[in-house]
């Protein structure tokens, strides 16, 4: 009994000193904001949306939360920060609260996760119905962002502030504020928010700075699938279910991997490949010259005074 007890020991001992500690690494996610590519450009009237709204934009405040990645374990680690003024608030502690104004929220510290190569992420774009509770904060800036009870209570997943000229010139408020939707009569509610994955290639080492970047790009929410004009639906939206339908339809594509400059190029592509298909369309009708009547030579042609001037 005493030499089986041993061997169990031993074993149990081998089998300690074998297994590797789990190594960490700190990890944060940088909030970058752009408009047709470029960085964002707040209190100018210097932005028009594809049903020709001229707008500016004053302040975003939103939540982010259940940002999650994969590894190559197949477990999804999720990303939670510690509110050092209430250590027990772990209820909040996968929720992070974005605003413009407060540059020390444009970077999410998260508490260390297992180093190794993670190959998805995804996240919450406001708030599901889980987290959406009236109460959770109590302090501000977050308290600040309730929605009231009678239309669903809980919190703004977004407030998108600014101003547009309207369809007779006048400046007016903008105020896209995406939260719970209702009917009606307020008798049935609609969540709105939505998930959002990406595929990436990202590995977390321990004593390193581990970070990613993440673009809202702004004009997205109004272009597509679905135009949105501020005429119709440029302010006074949250008792409007068709109007938060709509636009949190169009957050498939608002977040973007990387920083604005990143995706800059992808838009002068896009804008490009636009163009390309309108004046191949319009030459169908012509018959000049094939080898010139490209938009890829018109393009050279525009841009080199030496082709310019030589003969057709």
């Amino acid at each position: 009994m005493k030499k089986t007890l041993l061997i169990l020991i031993l074993l149990v001992a081998a089998f300690v000193s074998c297994t590797k500690p789990v190594d960490f690494g700190n990890i944060s996610v940088g909030i970058h904001y752009s408009v047709n590519g470029k960085p964002l450009v707040t209190d100018t009237l210097c932005y028009e949306n594809e049903a020709g709204n001229r707008f500016l934009i004053t302040e975003i405040q939103w939540f982010l939360s259940n940002i999650q990645l994969l590894g190559q374990d197949g477990q999804w680690h999720t990303l939670k920060h510690l509110d050092v003024e209430n250590p027990n608030a772990v209820e909040t502690e996968h929720i992070f609260y974005i605003d413009t104004d407060i540059p020390e929220s444009h970077t999410l510290h998260g508490q260390k996760i297992p180093i190794g190569h993670y190959s998805l992420l995804r996240f919450t774009f406001g708030l599901d119905e889980n987290d959406n509770q009236t109460g959770i904060f109590n302090d501000s800036p977050e308290s600040e962002m309730f929605w009231p009870y009678v239309l669903g209570g809980g919190y703004h997943y977004m407030k998108l502030n600014g101003k547009f000229v309207d369809s007779e010139g006048r400046l007016n408020p903008l105020a896209i504020h995406l939260g719970i939707g209702q009917n009606e009569d307020c008798t049935e509610f609609y969540q709105n928010y939505f998930i959002v994955e990406f595929p990436i290639d990202f590995d977390v080492k321990a004593n390193a700075e581990n970070s990613i970047d993440l673009t809202m790009v702004i004009d997205n929410w109004f272009r597509n699938p679905h135009t949105i004009d501020f005429d119709e639906f440029g302010s006074h939206i949250m008792q409007n279910q068709t109007a938060q339908r709509l636009i949190s339809g169009n957050g498939k594509d608002v977040f973007k991997i990387g920083e604005p400059t990143d995706n800059e190029n992808n838009t002068i592509m896009e804008k490009d490949n636009k163009l390309a298909e309108k004046f191949k369309n319009v030459m169908q009708k012509a018959a000049p010259k094939p080898h010139f009547w490209s938009w890829e030579s018109v393009k050279d042609r525009i841009g080199n005074p030496k082709i310019q001037d030589s003969k057709i």
